[in-house]
């Protein structure tokens, strides 16, 4: 299991002032950068800071260990609802380029890292962007099944405020849609969830910068457009979890007991309905 992970998101105020209730939709004045110390095994995470080139070789370029094969490489995955499954890529040291499945980053969702126990105990990652200072953000649609998620804010954003309209609640936690984040110091979950009249339950209070979540369309629930995803008010930065994932390629690792995902297939919540 991997350790705690700490990441920072410091924010540069190019205009001397960060404008929350901005109503420009262009490029955002105020520049920022994140910093994560990375560990070996698998790490969640997400890019709530990226410039105007989402290009995986241009955020990455040669951060993190690379290799000869995927094997040998340091990853990064990501969820694909559309088929459920993960989509890898890897950074190829012969032509120091990533390569594999997909091309570009994007500020909504969740990603994992993979570093295979013989590489370093610990890297640096850090990348930089434009701050979004737009009043509300366009997050998509939260399709049935799992959607791998992250937050487009550079501060902590509260679950009651995040413009969640569409969640459909429930009786009980699994009749409910989730919102999921994984701690990997005591191995276990966070979650949240509303119960029948809409009130948000659970230990999951706020989507942080950095972490990355995943957004549960229960059975029998149709989805939902998250179309409005409030900028918070300036706050602290978070840290990131570890929740673990594997991929359609040969990787090694250890994976928690509670995790809600199975390899090559859509994650599962231990007692509830696929």
């Amino acid at each position: 299991m991997s350790g705690r992970v700490t990441g920072t998101v410091l924010v540069l105020l190019a205009s001397f002032l960060c404008r929350v209730n901005a109503t420009e939709s262009g490029p955002s004045n105020t520049v920022g950068f994140w910093k994560l110390d990375v560990p070996r095994g698998f790490t969640q995470v997400s890019f709530p800071l990226l410039t105007a080139n989402k290009s995986v070789n241009y955020v990455l370029a040669g951060q993190l260990t690379g290799g000869a094969t995927a094997s040998e490489s340091d990853q990064v995955l990501r969820w694909d609802h559309t088929t459920n499954q993960f989509q890898m890529i890897w950074y190829n040291t012969g032509t120091s380029t990533w390569q594999g499945d997909f091309t570009v980053f994007s500020e909504t969702q969740s990603y994992w890292i993979y570093v295979p126990p013989t590489h370093p105990e610990s890297q640096i990652l850090m990348t930089f962007g434009n701050v979004v200072e737009t009043p509300s953000y366009a997050m998509g649609s939260m399709t049935p099944g799992y959607n791998a998620v992250g937050s487009v804010w550079a501060t902590p954003a509260p679950l009651s405020q995040a413009g969640l309209t569409g969640f459909t609640g429930g009786n009980y936690l699994f009749q409910s849609d989730l919102v999921m984040s994984y701690d990997a110091l005591n191995g276990s979950f966070q979650y949240a969830w509303k119960n029948q009249t809409g009130v948000w339950q659970g230990n999951l209070t706020q989507l942080e910068p950095l972490k990355g979540y995943w957004l549960y369309v229960a059975p029998g629930h149709t989805g939902f457009n998250w179309s409005n995803y409030p900028q918070p008010i300036m706050g602290a930065s978070g840290l990131l979890p570890t929740p673990e994932v594997v991929t359609n390629t040969p990787v090694s690792g250890t994976f928690p007991a509670l995790l809600p995902v199975v390899p090559a297939s859509a994650p599962v919540i231990s007692g509830g309905e696929q």
